[in-house]
């Protein structure tokens, strides 16, 4: 487990301080992958160095597993490092140096015999699917097989906790799926803790179980994929989430509406798990005197469930209109889209 308690990490910059950090508390559960999402400058990257000390905080402490790090010897320290593995946006591998010589560097720098670095290298690269570029130089590799080979380096010496910086921001979208889908294994037959930071929110939806979201060096918002996604609350969460999950109306569509003239009963309904699949508005239709005009609908599954968004015009009398909304009320949530929404 890793807990960030009142974290914060501050440079100096002309003479005034800078918060690149500020007051963060954080519990990241072992065995899950934890994603922080942020835009440039939130902060982020400076966040995952601090696990390892990297970088040192200024103010509050950070525990793995219950220990200080910051109040550990360099022996003790260089100790608990080896239990953390890290894998980088520009895979920072050695361009002189076969797959074979990456993956086995830090078992080799850390002295373990070598007929065990052997034994450990064939397993980590037939894991991570390289075992036939074993000989092979790093510019003799795709983007998503160099990826790999970082992946099957921070694994190399069994570490429970595993860093991934940016890890998917330099790959195109069908090999950061691969590498998404590898993580996941990694977390699910190594049992790790994984820390993913990232700004890619189709990335934390695929892999992760919670997120946390950064802005100037705060977490502005936490929680599980679903109630993030299903539910956010800041206005920077708003903007990853619609980023992936596109639920606005188009503006010509709205003024069309108005145009038209005769109020404007526009709402968003959102459905979760076997709501999702009831057939509410045959029913409305059957039981009030409103018609139905649908302007925008999805479905999509959120770790495993399901969770629908209807935005919907109700025509017909006021009367009628609220009778009928009170009855769908009673299934899903229902919230009104504003006269300046798009």
């Amino acid at each position: 487990m890793i807990q960030f308690d009142e974290v914060s990490k501050i440079y100096q910059h002309n003479g005034s301080d800078l918060r690149a950090v500020d007051r963060v508390n954080l519990t990241i559960n072992k065995g899950e992958i934890f994603g922080v999402i942020g835009f440039s400058g939130a902060g982020k990257s400076t966040l995952v160095r601090l696990v390892n000390l990297l970088e040192r905080p200024s103010e509050g402490s950070i525990l793995v597993d219950g220990e200080d790090l910051s109040q550990l010897s360099k022996p003790e320290l260089r100790k608990v490092r080896k239990r953390i593995g890290m894998i980088f946006q520009h895979f920072n591998l050695l361009e002189s140096k076969t797959v074979l010589h990456n993956v086995a560097f830090p078992l080799i720098i850390s002295g373990t015999p070598k007929k065990k670095v052997q034994a450990r290298v064939d397993e980590i690269l037939e894991f991570v699917g390289l075992s036939d570029k074993a000989h092979q130089y790093p510019d003799e590799l795709s983007g998503g097989q160099k990826q790999r080979v970082g992946i099957a380096r921070a694994l190399a010496t069994s570490p429970d906790i595993l860093l991934c910086d940016e890890a998917t921001s330099a790959l195109d979208p069908e090999t950061t799926k691969s590498i998404l889908e590898l993580l996941k294994r990694v977390r699910d037959e190594y049992n790790l803790t994984i820390l993913m930071i990232t700004h890619e929110m189709n990335a934390v939806r695929e892999v992760c179980d919670r997120i946390a979201v950064m802005e100037s060096g705060c977490v502005i918002e936490q929680g599980s994929i679903f109630d993030l996604f299903s539910n956010p609350q800041h206005s920077t969460t708003k903007n990853f989430v619609r980023s992936v999950m596109e639920n606005e109306l188009p503006p010509s569509i709205l003024s069309g509406i108005e145009e038209r003239g005769g109020g404007r009963h526009i709402y968003r309904l959102t459905f979760v798990k076997e709501k999702a699949s009831q057939p509410i508005f045959s029913q409305v239709s059957k039981r009030y005197q409103v018609e139905v005009n649908v302007l925008f609908g999805q479905i999509t599954e959120l770790q495993g469930i399901p969770f629908g968004q209807l935005v919907v015009e109700l025509q017909g009398e006021e009367k009628e209109i609220f009778r009928a909304l009170e009855y769908i009320q009673r299934s899903v949530t229902v919230q009104e889209v504003e006269a300046d929404a798009g």
